[in-house]
């Protein structure tokens, strides 16, 4: 498990993204997300940690947002934050079943496309943060995969839960039958990557929103 502060300059909040499978910081390194430190956690291949609510101690306000697998990694690995608001897109804390979770027999490539559609992938996007390779992507699969098997439960309290309506990695019905169950689920328009457009990000954390550019345009 990485971790990636994208923003580290004594901001009065702390935003916590928790990527999905396959997915580099290159993924939300357009972000701007006022008053906020930002870290990105990701490559879940080498196991999980817990993070600790020492380490964001001088913060004011947690916010925790994940993404995909990262709703389940999120799930293993911030029990112990003081979290202000979580926000979970595209995933549910059961990634590896059948009732709540996502297609796991496609092909990477396939997964890729439509996990992204027409928009660009990361690989194809400015930053310093290359794409896994196939063979890298595999192993991480694999292995989240037997985790999440093993070990699914809901432990954290979920302030909100996004579910693109062409979402082609979650099924819809999938995440809606799950979140639906706790109380949560609001729908938008769009695929499964979700942060193409900053001021979704912004209204579901209900932070102060700024003229932001459209990433991915």
């Amino acid at each position: 498990m990485n971790r990636t502060w994208l923003t580290q300059r004594g901001a009065p909040d702390v935003v916590i993204i928790m990527l999905g499978w396959a997915a580099t910081p290159q993924a939300v390194m357009h972000l701007q997300l006022p008053g906020c430190d930002v870290l990105a956690v990701h490559h879940y291949t080498d196991g999980l940690e817990p993070l600790r609510a020492a380490e964001f101690a001088a913060y004011r306000r947690v916010y925790l947002v994940a993404w995909s697998y990262g709703v389940w990694a999120a799930e293993q690995c911030c029990r112990e934050l003081p979290l202000h608001r979580a926000i979970a897109f595209n995933g549910t804390p059961f990634p590896a079943d059948e009732r709540y979770g996502m297609r796991l027999r496609a092909s990477l490539r396939a997964m890729q496309a439509a996990a992204h559609g027409s928009l660009p992938t990361p690989a194809e996007l400015p930053g310093p943060y290359p794409e896994p390779t196939p063979a890298e992507k595999l192993a991480e699969l694999t292995r989240l995969a037997e985790w999440s098997r093993c070990d699914s439960a809901a432990h954290l309290r979920w302030h909100a839960a996004y579910i693109a309506d062409q979402d082609e990695i979650f099924p819809p019905a999938r995440m809606r039958a799950y979140w639906q169950s706790v109380g949560l689920g609001t729908e938008y328009s769009g695929r499964h990557y979700p942060f193409a457009d900053p001021a979704l990000l912004l209204r579901a954390l209900d932070l102060e929103e700024e003229a932001l550019p459209t990433a991915h345009a």
